[in-house]
Protein backbone atom coordinates (compact mmCIF):
# COMPACT_ATOMS: atom_id res chain seq x y z
CA UNK A 1 0.00 0.00 0.00
CA UNK A 2 1.71 3.14 -1.31
CA UNK A 3 0.96 6.61 0.13
CA UNK A 4 -0.91 9.38 -2.28
CA UNK A 5 -1.56 13.05 -2.17
CA UNK A 6 -4.36 15.07 -2.17
CA UNK A 7 -4.65 14.89 -6.11
CA UNK A 8 -3.97 11.51 -6.62
CA UNK A 9 -6.18 9.61 -2.84
CA UNK A 10 -7.04 6.35 -4.02
CA UNK A 11 -9.80 3.68 -3.11
CA UNK A 12 -7.84 1.43 -0.40
CA UNK A 13 -5.10 3.35 -0.03
CA UNK A 14 -3.82 5.58 2.03
CA UNK A 15 -3.61 9.69 1.23
CA UNK A 16 -1.50 12.01 3.27
CA UNK A 17 -3.14 15.52 4.09
CA UNK A 18 -0.35 18.03 4.88
CA UNK A 19 -1.03 21.42 6.37
CA UNK A 20 1.37 24.30 7.21
CA UNK A 21 0.95 26.96 10.17
CA UNK A 22 2.29 29.99 9.08
CA UNK A 23 2.21 33.05 11.53
CA UNK A 24 3.67 36.62 11.03
CA UNK A 25 5.69 35.04 7.90
CA UNK A 26 6.57 32.31 9.75
CA UNK A 27 6.57 28.70 10.22
CA UNK A 28 5.14 28.04 13.34
CA UNK A 29 4.16 25.65 15.85
CA UNK A 30 0.19 25.61 17.03
CA UNK A 31 0.07 25.42 21.11
CA UNK A 32 -1.27 21.93 21.00
CA UNK A 33 -2.15 19.42 18.26
CA UNK A 34 -4.69 20.18 16.14
CA UNK A 35 -8.17 17.92 15.56
CA UNK A 36 -8.79 16.57 12.49
CA UNK A 37 -12.14 15.72 10.73
CA UNK A 38 -12.10 13.95 7.41
CA UNK A 39 -16.09 15.58 5.41
CA UNK A 40 -18.13 13.81 3.27
CA UNK A 41 -18.88 15.13 0.17
CA UNK A 42 -21.81 17.51 1.28
CA UNK A 43 -18.97 19.58 3.84
CA UNK A 44 -20.79 18.39 6.82
CA UNK A 45 -21.10 14.79 7.64
CA UNK A 46 -17.73 13.67 9.23
CA UNK A 47 -16.67 10.57 8.28
CA UNK A 48 -13.61 9.83 10.45
CA UNK A 49 -11.36 11.44 12.81
CA UNK A 50 -7.49 10.89 12.20
CA UNK A 51 -4.51 12.29 14.37
CA UNK A 52 -2.02 15.03 13.10
CA UNK A 53 1.83 14.07 13.52
CA UNK A 54 4.85 16.64 12.65
CA UNK A 55 6.80 17.06 9.65
CA UNK A 56 8.96 19.93 10.22
CA UNK A 57 8.42 23.01 12.60
CA UNK A 58 5.15 24.28 10.86
CA UNK A 59 4.40 21.98 8.63
CA UNK A 60 2.03 18.87 10.17
CA UNK A 61 0.05 15.78 8.33
CA UNK A 62 -2.56 13.39 8.64
CA UNK A 63 -2.63 9.98 7.07
CA UNK A 64 -6.25 9.13 6.79
CA UNK A 65 -6.78 5.13 4.72
CA UNK A 66 -9.42 5.70 2.29
CA UNK A 67 -12.19 2.85 2.05
CA UNK A 68 -12.50 0.56 -1.24
CA UNK A 69 -16.40 1.09 -0.97
CA UNK A 70 -15.95 5.00 -0.91
CA UNK A 71 -17.53 6.89 -3.87
CA UNK A 72 -15.16 9.12 -6.00
CA UNK A 73 -15.82 12.76 -5.73
CA UNK A 74 -14.28 15.55 -3.48
CA UNK A 75 -13.67 15.30 0.15
CA UNK A 76 -12.56 17.44 3.03
CA UNK A 77 -10.47 17.56 5.84
CA UNK A 78 -11.23 20.20 8.57
CA UNK A 79 -8.37 21.40 10.64
CA UNK A 80 -9.34 22.96 14.05
CA UNK A 81 -6.17 24.35 16.54
CA UNK A 82 -5.24 27.12 18.50
CA UNK A 83 -2.40 29.46 18.12
CA UNK A 84 -1.65 29.87 22.12
CA UNK A 85 -3.89 28.40 24.83
CA UNK A 86 -5.60 31.72 25.46
CA UNK A 87 -6.27 32.22 21.65
CA UNK A 88 -9.61 31.43 20.14
CA UNK A 89 -10.38 28.34 18.32
CA UNK A 90 -9.62 28.56 13.97
CA UNK A 91 -10.78 26.31 11.53
CA UNK A 92 -9.44 25.59 8.01
CA UNK A 93 -10.83 23.33 5.79
CA UNK A 94 -8.67 21.69 2.74
CA UNK A 95 -10.08 19.82 -0.30
CA UNK A 96 -8.81 16.49 -1.62
CA UNK A 97 -10.18 14.05 -4.45
CA UNK A 98 -10.28 10.19 -4.48
CA UNK A 99 -10.18 8.60 -7.18
CA UNK A 100 -10.99 4.71 -8.38
CA UNK A 101 -8.21 2.52 -7.61
CA UNK A 102 -8.69 0.42 -11.39
CA UNK A 103 -9.69 3.33 -13.21
CA UNK A 104 -6.90 6.23 -12.29
CA UNK A 105 -3.45 6.20 -12.37
CA UNK A 106 -0.85 6.93 -10.26
CA UNK A 107 1.30 10.49 -11.83
CA UNK A 108 4.63 10.30 -13.13
CA UNK A 109 7.21 11.47 -10.77
CA UNK A 110 9.88 13.87 -11.83
CA UNK A 111 12.33 10.99 -9.57
CA UNK A 112 13.53 13.45 -7.35
CA UNK A 113 12.62 13.52 -3.68
CA UNK A 114 12.64 16.28 -0.81
CA UNK A 115 13.17 16.60 2.41
CA UNK A 116 13.42 20.36 3.45
CA UNK A 117 13.91 21.95 6.36
CA UNK A 118 11.32 24.63 8.02
CA UNK A 119 13.72 27.38 7.61
CA UNK A 120 14.56 25.81 3.73
CA UNK A 121 10.95 26.22 3.44
CA UNK A 122 10.93 29.76 4.50
CA UNK A 123 13.89 30.81 2.39
CA UNK A 124 11.96 29.25 -0.57
CA UNK A 125 8.67 31.23 0.42
CA UNK A 126 10.69 34.90 0.86
CA UNK A 127 12.09 34.44 -2.56
CA UNK A 128 9.12 33.39 -4.49
CA UNK A 129 6.92 36.01 -2.47
CA UNK A 130 9.15 38.80 -2.21
CA UNK A 131 11.18 38.65 -5.56
CA UNK A 132 9.79 36.11 -8.30
CA UNK A 133 5.95 36.17 -7.36
CA UNK A 134 4.61 36.78 -10.46
CA UNK A 135 6.59 33.96 -12.30
CA UNK A 136 5.10 31.70 -10.36
CA UNK A 137 2.08 32.00 -10.59
CA UNK A 138 1.48 32.35 -14.66
CA UNK A 139 -2.15 32.46 -15.49
CA UNK A 140 -2.83 30.13 -19.11
CA UNK A 141 -6.70 30.74 -20.23
CA UNK A 142 -7.80 28.24 -22.46
CA UNK A 143 -5.00 26.46 -24.08
CA UNK A 144 -5.83 23.72 -26.50
CA UNK A 145 -4.62 20.64 -25.70
CA UNK A 146 -2.50 18.19 -27.79
CA UNK A 147 -3.61 14.48 -28.12
CA UNK A 148 -0.63 12.84 -27.61
CA UNK A 149 -1.51 8.75 -27.30
CA UNK A 150 -4.27 7.03 -28.79
CA UNK A 151 -6.87 4.28 -27.23
CA UNK A 152 -5.06 0.61 -27.85
CA UNK A 153 -1.82 1.98 -25.81
CA UNK A 154 -3.76 -0.22 -23.01
CA UNK A 155 -2.80 2.77 -20.29
CA UNK A 156 -6.00 3.03 -18.79
CA UNK A 157 -8.93 0.28 -17.54
CA UNK A 158 -12.52 1.05 -17.23
CA UNK A 159 -15.64 -1.11 -16.65
CA UNK A 160 -18.78 -0.86 -17.96
CA UNK A 161 -21.72 -2.30 -16.79
CA UNK A 162 -24.90 -3.43 -18.73
CA UNK A 163 -27.52 -3.66 -16.28
CA UNK A 164 -31.36 -5.58 -16.93
CA UNK A 165 -33.83 -3.05 -16.22
CA UNK A 166 -37.48 -4.63 -14.76
CA UNK A 167 -38.94 -1.11 -16.40
CA UNK A 168 -39.02 0.71 -19.51
CA UNK A 169 -37.40 4.13 -18.07
CA UNK A 170 -36.23 7.20 -19.64
CA UNK A 171 -32.22 7.95 -18.32
CA UNK A 172 -30.11 10.58 -20.23
CA UNK A 173 -26.00 10.29 -20.11
CA UNK A 174 -24.26 11.40 -17.22
CA UNK A 175 -27.20 10.59 -14.62
CA UNK A 176 -24.80 9.18 -11.74
CA UNK A 177 -26.58 6.14 -9.38
CA UNK A 178 -25.54 4.84 -6.57
CA UNK A 179 -25.34 1.16 -5.67
CA UNK A 180 -23.27 -1.62 -2.90
CA UNK A 181 -21.27 1.59 -2.51
CA UNK A 182 -20.67 1.98 -5.79
CA UNK A 183 -21.14 4.69 -7.93
CA UNK A 184 -22.39 4.69 -11.85
CA UNK A 185 -22.65 6.91 -13.89
CA UNK A 186 -24.96 6.22 -17.12
CA UNK A 187 -22.66 5.80 -20.62
CA UNK A 188 -25.46 6.71 -23.41
CA UNK A 189 -29.54 7.47 -22.89
CA UNK A 190 -31.58 5.47 -22.50
CA UNK A 191 -35.28 5.56 -24.45
CA UNK A 192 -38.53 3.65 -24.18
CA UNK A 193 -38.91 1.23 -27.54
CA UNK A 194 -42.19 2.63 -28.69
CA UNK A 195 -42.63 -1.28 -30.85
CA UNK A 196 -42.46 -3.03 -27.06
CA UNK A 197 -43.89 -0.42 -25.17
CA UNK A 198 -47.13 -0.64 -26.80
CA UNK A 199 -47.10 -4.56 -27.07
CA UNK A 200 -46.74 -4.45 -23.35
CA UNK A 201 -49.15 -2.68 -22.90
CA UNK A 202 -51.46 -5.17 -24.75
CA UNK A 203 -51.92 -8.88 -23.78
CA UNK A 204 -49.48 -10.61 -24.70
CA UNK A 205 -50.49 -13.69 -26.88
CA UNK A 206 -48.38 -16.62 -28.25
CA UNK A 207 -47.92 -17.92 -31.43
CA UNK A 208 -49.03 -21.97 -31.90
CA UNK A 209 -48.44 -23.94 -35.22
CA UNK A 210 -49.63 -27.57 -35.69
CA UNK A 211 -47.82 -29.83 -37.45
CA UNK A 212 -49.02 -33.19 -38.76
CA UNK A 213 -47.18 -35.79 -40.54
CA UNK A 214 -47.86 -37.24 -44.20
CA UNK A 215 -49.63 -40.28 -42.81
CA UNK A 216 -51.95 -38.22 -40.65
CA UNK A 217 -55.68 -38.19 -42.58
CA UNK A 218 -57.78 -36.09 -39.90
CA UNK A 219 -56.92 -33.60 -37.09
CA UNK A 220 -59.00 -33.12 -34.13
CA UNK A 221 -61.71 -30.36 -34.54
CA UNK A 222 -60.98 -29.30 -30.86
CA UNK A 223 -57.03 -29.05 -31.52
CA UNK A 224 -57.44 -27.26 -35.19
CA UNK A 225 -59.84 -24.47 -33.33
CA UNK A 226 -57.47 -24.04 -30.79
CA UNK A 227 -54.49 -23.63 -33.15
CA UNK A 228 -56.79 -21.15 -35.31
CA UNK A 229 -57.49 -18.64 -32.97
CA UNK A 230 -53.68 -18.79 -30.99
CA UNK A 231 -52.69 -18.06 -34.46
CA UNK A 232 -55.54 -15.26 -35.12
CA UNK A 233 -54.57 -13.77 -31.55
CA UNK A 234 -50.75 -14.10 -32.65
CA UNK A 235 -51.24 -11.63 -35.84
CA UNK A 236 -53.03 -8.71 -34.02
CA UNK A 237 -50.61 -9.08 -31.06
CA UNK A 238 -47.15 -9.35 -33.01
CA UNK A 239 -45.70 -11.82 -30.23
CA UNK A 240 -43.17 -14.75 -31.05
CA UNK A 241 -44.76 -17.94 -30.64
CA UNK A 242 -42.79 -21.71 -30.17
CA UNK A 243 -43.35 -24.83 -32.43
CA UNK A 244 -46.39 -27.13 -31.73
CA UNK A 245 -45.66 -30.90 -32.29
CA UNK A 246 -48.31 -33.47 -32.74
CA UNK A 247 -47.85 -37.22 -33.41
CA UNK A 248 -50.11 -39.32 -34.94
CA UNK A 249 -51.27 -43.44 -34.07
CA UNK A 250 -54.21 -43.78 -35.57
CA UNK A 251 -57.28 -42.45 -37.86
CA UNK A 252 -57.44 -39.08 -35.31
CA UNK A 253 -54.56 -37.02 -33.92
CA UNK A 254 -54.35 -35.29 -31.11
CA UNK A 255 -52.48 -31.85 -31.27
CA UNK A 256 -50.21 -30.53 -28.35
CA UNK A 257 -48.85 -26.79 -28.00
CA UNK A 258 -46.22 -26.26 -25.79
CA UNK A 259 -45.64 -22.20 -25.12
CA UNK A 260 -42.56 -20.15 -23.65
CA UNK A 261 -43.35 -16.44 -22.79
CA UNK A 262 -40.49 -13.83 -23.84
CA UNK A 263 -40.30 -10.63 -22.20
CA UNK A 264 -38.57 -7.30 -23.32
CA UNK A 265 -36.39 -6.41 -20.85
CA UNK A 266 -33.99 -2.71 -21.31
CA UNK A 267 -30.61 -2.82 -21.05
CA UNK A 268 -29.10 0.58 -19.39
CA UNK A 269 -25.27 0.89 -19.59
CA UNK A 270 -23.30 2.30 -16.76
CA UNK A 271 -19.42 2.97 -16.09
CA UNK A 272 -18.96 1.97 -12.71
CA UNK A 273 -16.37 1.97 -10.27
CA UNK A 274 -16.59 -1.49 -8.96
CA UNK A 275 -18.96 -4.41 -9.05
CA UNK A 276 -22.61 -3.79 -7.96
CA UNK A 277 -25.43 -6.09 -5.93
CA UNK A 278 -26.71 -9.06 -7.97
CA UNK A 279 -29.81 -7.77 -8.08
CA UNK A 280 -30.91 -4.79 -6.32
CA UNK A 281 -31.87 -0.93 -6.50
CA UNK A 282 -29.74 1.57 -8.30
CA UNK A 283 -30.39 5.14 -6.14
CA UNK A 284 -30.15 8.47 -8.12
CA UNK A 285 -27.06 11.16 -6.82
CA UNK A 286 -27.68 13.34 -9.50
CA UNK A 287 -28.44 13.97 -13.59
CA UNK A 288 -31.44 13.10 -15.38
CA UNK A 289 -33.83 9.87 -14.54
CA UNK A 290 -36.00 8.03 -12.46
CA UNK A 291 -35.19 8.35 -8.35
CA UNK A 292 -34.75 4.37 -8.15
CA UNK A 293 -34.15 1.62 -10.72
CA UNK A 294 -34.58 -1.91 -10.45
CA UNK A 295 -32.18 -4.27 -11.93
CA UNK A 296 -32.21 -8.16 -11.70
CA UNK A 297 -29.01 -8.92 -13.22
CA UNK A 298 -25.89 -7.54 -15.33
CA UNK A 299 -23.16 -8.49 -17.55
CA UNK A 300 -19.15 -6.63 -17.02
CA UNK A 301 -16.58 -5.74 -20.08
CA UNK A 302 -13.62 -4.37 -19.37
CA UNK A 303 -12.06 -1.87 -21.85
CA UNK A 304 -8.76 -0.69 -21.55
CA UNK A 305 -7.62 2.97 -23.34
CA UNK A 306 -5.57 5.86 -22.73
CA UNK A 307 -6.61 9.07 -24.08
CA UNK A 308 -3.79 11.51 -22.97
CA UNK A 309 -3.67 14.98 -24.03
CA UNK A 310 -0.21 17.08 -23.66
CA UNK A 311 0.10 21.34 -22.56
CA UNK A 312 2.62 23.13 -23.22
CA UNK A 313 4.22 23.99 -19.50
CA UNK A 314 4.78 22.15 -16.63
CA UNK A 315 5.02 22.67 -12.76
CA UNK A 316 1.25 23.13 -12.36
CA UNK A 317 0.19 25.02 -9.01
CA UNK A 318 -2.53 22.79 -7.58
CA UNK A 319 -4.61 26.80 -6.30
CA UNK A 320 -6.22 27.34 -8.35
CA UNK A 321 -7.43 24.29 -9.54
CA UNK A 322 -7.65 23.65 -13.46
CA UNK A 323 -10.55 24.18 -15.50
CA UNK A 324 -11.14 21.97 -18.35
CA UNK A 325 -13.64 22.82 -21.23
CA UNK A 326 -14.44 19.78 -23.53
CA UNK A 327 -16.33 21.24 -26.98
CA UNK A 328 -17.35 24.37 -25.14
CA UNK A 329 -18.49 22.22 -21.55
CA UNK A 330 -16.93 22.81 -18.47
CA UNK A 331 -17.10 19.49 -17.11
CA UNK A 332 -15.93 18.82 -13.47
CA UNK A 333 -15.08 14.72 -13.34
CA UNK A 334 -13.87 12.23 -15.50
CA UNK A 335 -10.90 13.72 -16.07
CA UNK A 336 -7.40 13.13 -14.56
CA UNK A 337 -4.12 15.78 -14.73
CA UNK A 338 -1.11 14.97 -12.93
CA UNK A 339 -0.25 19.07 -12.36
CA UNK A 340 2.90 18.76 -14.82
CA UNK A 341 1.57 18.85 -18.15
CA UNK A 342 -0.56 16.07 -18.67
CA UNK A 343 -4.15 15.34 -18.88
CA UNK A 344 -5.65 11.75 -18.79
CA UNK A 345 -9.54 11.22 -19.54
CA UNK A 346 -11.83 8.23 -18.64
CA UNK A 347 -13.71 8.32 -21.72
CA UNK A 348 -12.85 7.22 -25.31
CA UNK A 349 -12.39 10.79 -27.31
CA UNK A 350 -12.83 11.22 -30.95
CA UNK A 351 -10.12 13.01 -32.92
CA UNK A 352 -12.52 15.82 -33.59
CA UNK A 353 -13.30 16.02 -29.88
CA UNK A 354 -11.74 20.00 -28.66
CA UNK A 355 -10.01 20.20 -25.06
CA UNK A 356 -9.23 23.23 -23.52
CA UNK A 357 -7.61 24.09 -20.51
CA UNK A 358 -7.28 27.13 -18.44
CA UNK A 359 -4.38 26.56 -15.25
CA UNK A 360 -2.04 28.43 -13.58
CA UNK A 361 1.78 27.43 -13.30
CA UNK A 362 5.05 28.59 -11.93
CA UNK A 363 7.83 29.18 -14.01
CA UNK A 364 10.40 28.14 -11.88
CA UNK A 365 10.38 24.26 -10.21
CA UNK A 366 11.03 23.44 -6.62
CA UNK A 367 14.29 21.89 -7.03
CA UNK A 368 15.36 25.05 -9.41
CA UNK A 369 14.49 27.10 -6.18
CA UNK A 370 16.44 25.05 -4.48
CA UNK A 371 19.11 25.03 -6.58
CA UNK A 372 18.97 29.19 -6.69
CA UNK A 373 19.61 29.07 -3.37
CA UNK A 374 22.48 26.49 -2.50
CA UNK A 375 24.29 28.53 -5.02
CA UNK A 376 23.87 31.58 -3.35
CA UNK A 377 25.36 29.97 -0.16
CA UNK A 378 28.27 29.40 -2.72
CA UNK A 379 28.52 32.71 -3.32
CA UNK A 380 28.59 33.93 0.19
CA UNK A 381 31.48 31.09 1.02
CA UNK A 382 33.58 32.90 -1.37
CA UNK A 383 33.15 36.22 0.07
CA UNK A 384 36.37 37.44 2.11
CA UNK A 385 36.84 36.71 4.57
CA UNK A 386 36.17 32.96 3.57
CA UNK A 387 37.76 31.28 6.60
CA UNK A 388 34.83 29.97 7.89
CA UNK A 389 32.13 28.09 5.35
CA UNK A 390 28.78 26.70 5.57
CA UNK A 391 28.12 23.37 3.40
CA UNK A 392 23.89 23.62 4.65
CA UNK A 393 21.15 26.02 4.50
CA UNK A 394 19.91 25.03 7.80
CA UNK A 395 23.88 26.16 9.25
CA UNK A 396 23.93 29.18 7.92
CA UNK A 397 24.28 32.29 10.20
CA UNK A 398 20.79 34.53 10.34
CA UNK A 399 22.16 37.58 8.95
CA UNK A 400 23.36 35.19 5.31
CA UNK A 401 19.72 35.08 4.57
CA UNK A 402 18.99 38.91 2.96
CA UNK A 403 21.97 38.32 0.56
CA UNK A 404 21.41 34.67 0.10
CA UNK A 405 17.83 36.12 -1.06
CA UNK A 406 19.23 38.51 -3.34
CA UNK A 407 21.22 36.46 -5.01
CA UNK A 408 18.90 33.91 -5.67
CA UNK A 409 16.35 36.77 -6.91
CA UNK A 410 19.28 37.59 -9.36
CA UNK A 411 19.71 34.09 -11.10
CA UNK A 412 16.04 33.78 -10.99
CA UNK A 413 16.41 36.65 -13.30
CA UNK A 414 19.50 35.80 -15.20
CA UNK A 415 17.19 32.69 -16.48
CA UNK A 416 14.19 34.93 -17.23
CA UNK A 417 15.94 37.08 -19.59
CA UNK A 418 17.41 34.25 -20.92
CA UNK A 419 14.73 32.23 -21.38
CA UNK A 420 13.03 35.08 -23.59
CA UNK A 421 15.43 33.69 -26.17
CA UNK A 422 12.98 31.14 -27.02
CA UNK A 423 9.57 31.49 -28.60
CA UNK A 424 7.53 29.50 -26.13
CA UNK A 425 9.14 31.43 -23.23
CA UNK A 426 8.52 34.51 -25.11
CA UNK A 427 5.39 34.08 -25.46
CA UNK A 428 4.87 33.95 -21.53
CA UNK A 429 5.86 37.37 -20.63
CA UNK A 430 5.61 39.68 -23.45
CA UNK A 431 3.10 39.92 -27.02
CA UNK A 432 4.34 39.72 -30.35
CA UNK A 433 2.60 41.31 -31.77
CA UNK A 434 3.11 44.41 -30.03
CA UNK A 435 7.19 45.10 -30.42
CA UNK A 436 7.16 48.32 -28.10
CA UNK A 437 5.75 46.23 -25.03
CA UNK A 438 7.94 43.50 -25.68
CA UNK A 439 11.11 45.66 -25.47
CA UNK A 440 9.42 47.48 -22.36
CA UNK A 441 9.29 44.05 -20.56
CA UNK A 442 12.63 43.05 -21.60
CA UNK A 443 14.22 46.33 -20.12
CA UNK A 444 12.30 46.30 -17.16
CA UNK A 445 13.58 42.69 -15.88
CA UNK A 446 17.09 44.04 -16.31
CA UNK A 447 16.75 47.15 -14.42
CA UNK A 448 15.17 45.09 -11.76
CA UNK A 449 18.13 42.81 -11.75
CA UNK A 450 20.49 45.88 -12.16
CA UNK A 451 19.24 47.03 -8.79
CA UNK A 452 19.42 43.41 -7.30
CA UNK A 453 22.80 43.36 -8.21
CA UNK A 454 23.84 46.76 -6.54
CA UNK A 455 21.76 45.75 -3.74
CA UNK A 456 23.98 42.37 -3.44
CA UNK A 457 27.02 44.14 -3.44
CA UNK A 458 26.57 46.25 -0.87
CA UNK A 459 25.32 43.96 1.76
CA UNK A 460 27.86 41.39 0.81
CA UNK A 461 30.47 43.80 1.34
CA UNK A 462 29.35 44.42 5.19
CA UNK A 463 27.79 41.04 6.10
CA UNK A 464 31.16 39.33 7.29
CA UNK A 465 33.29 42.52 7.82
CA UNK A 466 31.45 44.87 10.03
CA UNK A 467 30.19 42.16 12.05
CA UNK A 468 30.91 42.78 15.52
CA UNK A 469 32.58 40.28 17.79
CA UNK A 470 30.54 38.65 20.62
CA UNK A 471 30.87 40.90 23.93
CA UNK A 472 30.43 39.31 27.28
CA UNK A 473 31.02 41.05 30.98
CA UNK A 474 31.60 39.07 33.84
CA UNK A 475 30.64 40.23 37.07
CA UNK A 476 31.52 38.89 40.81
CA UNK A 477 29.64 40.68 43.08
CA UNK A 478 30.76 41.52 46.66
CA UNK A 479 27.35 40.70 48.59
CA UNK A 480 25.65 37.71 48.21
CA UNK A 481 21.80 36.76 48.45
CA UNK A 482 20.84 36.53 52.05
CA UNK A 483 22.25 34.33 54.04
CA UNK A 484 24.59 33.57 51.72
CA UNK A 485 27.40 35.70 53.71
CA UNK A 486 27.16 33.57 56.84
CA UNK A 487 27.52 30.40 54.87
CA UNK A 488 31.16 31.98 53.43
CA UNK A 489 31.85 32.60 57.11
CA UNK A 490 31.10 29.00 57.96
CA UNK A 491 32.96 27.59 55.60
CA UNK A 492 36.11 29.98 56.40
CA UNK A 493 35.75 28.89 59.46
CA UNK A 494 36.12 25.19 58.70
CA UNK A 495 39.11 25.60 56.17
CA UNK A 496 40.51 27.79 58.89
CA UNK A 497 40.57 25.43 61.67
Amino acid sequence: MSVQTRTTALQNEVVRLYFTFEKDGTLTNPTAQPLIEILDVDGVTVLDNVHASIDTTGIWFADWCVPANLPLGIYYDRWTYQWTSTSSVEESTMVFTVHSLDTYINSISPGITHNISSRVVQLMMDLTNEFIHEAMHIPIYWEQALRVQQENQQKRVESYYFLTLEEDPVVKAEAVYFNNGQKFTVFQDLEPDPVHSSSSSSSESLVSHSYSSSSSSSVDSSSSSSSSSSSNSSTSSESVGNVSSSSSSGPAQTTTTTTTEWSYKPILTVVGTGDPSITGVLTKISGTGPDTLVFTGWEKKVSRFSTVYNLAYQNWNMDPRPVVRLNNRIIDDGWFVDYNGMIYFDGIMSPEDSVNIRYNFAYFSEEEILSFLRLSLKMMNTVPPASVTYNSLINMPMEWDAPVLLFAAMTALRRLIFGLNWREKFVIFTRPDDPGATNQVIEHFKSLLQEYSTLWLEVKKDVKTRKLPGMAQYVTPNYTLPGGRSRFFRYMYKTNS
